[in-house]
């Protein structure tokens, strides 16, 4: 009787950790993620419309534009890191796991990446290189399932959906570039931008109504 005792104090603890979302990271990894979803989305698009000629092609347009966000998103990256230095990452079991989630699924993208950019070098096709968000899309996609199977929030389910809609829409549409580039824009910024905004909100929204 002791031992289920126990055993029952044991697995409520364990489901109090499992809906624990406590720490600074949240707010922070959400103003990273839209950040992201904001200069990826404007990157895209812009490069639809490039090729699709709504702006006048040239080639400092081009370095412009393909530069330039990664220039961005790497200073806010920095910023928060530096920002956040020493606060509270997040004490919650699910906050740790979700954390290892994104982070493995961006190890995950950036071997994927050096796959298939060799194979796209070496066979001098770098229409090749469009699988690449195919897959960083189902990743996502896969990633926000478990988050929202753990989380339970329905903007979290709406987001796995819309990624993993998005990447059948691009493999779809790849021999279609510019409507490949604005899809891949528009799912930046549906995706991406929109729930890291939500994230940056919940923080607040739950602290003012303590």
């Amino acid at each position: 009787m002791t031992h289920d005792s126990r055993q029952a104090e044991d697995d409520l603890a364990f489901m109090r950790a499992l809906v624990a979302d406590r720490g600074s990271d949240t707010h922070s990894f959400g103003i990273i993620y839209m950040s992201a979803g904001v200069l990826y989305g404007l990157q895209c698009l812009l490069n639809g419309a490039l090729l699709g000629g709504a702006i006048p092609t040239s080639t400092p347009a081009w370095i412009l534009i393909g530069v330039l966000p990664t220039v961005v998103f790497l200073g806010v990256v920095f910023y928060e890191r530096w920002r956040t230095r020493g606060t509270d990452a997040g004490a919650g079991t699910t906050s740790r796991a979700l954390k290892a989630a994104f982070v493995g699924g961006a190890i995950a993208n950036m071997i994927v990446a050096l796959i298939i950019g060799w194979v796209a070098y070496e066979r001098r096709d770098w229409s090749i290189w469009f699988l690449f968000p195919v897959v960083v899309c189902a990743f996502q996609g896969a990633i926000w399932f478990t988050v929202a199977t753990l989380r339970r929030r329905a903007w979290q389910g709406a987001t796995a959906i819309c990624w993993l809609a998005s990447a059948v829409a691009l493999g779809l549409l790849i021999d279609y570039t510019a409507a490949y580039l604005v899809t891949l824009g528009i799912a930046f910024f549906a995706c991406m931008a929109l729930p890291g905004y939500i994230m940056v909100r919940s923080p607040a929204q739950t602290q003012a109504t303590a």
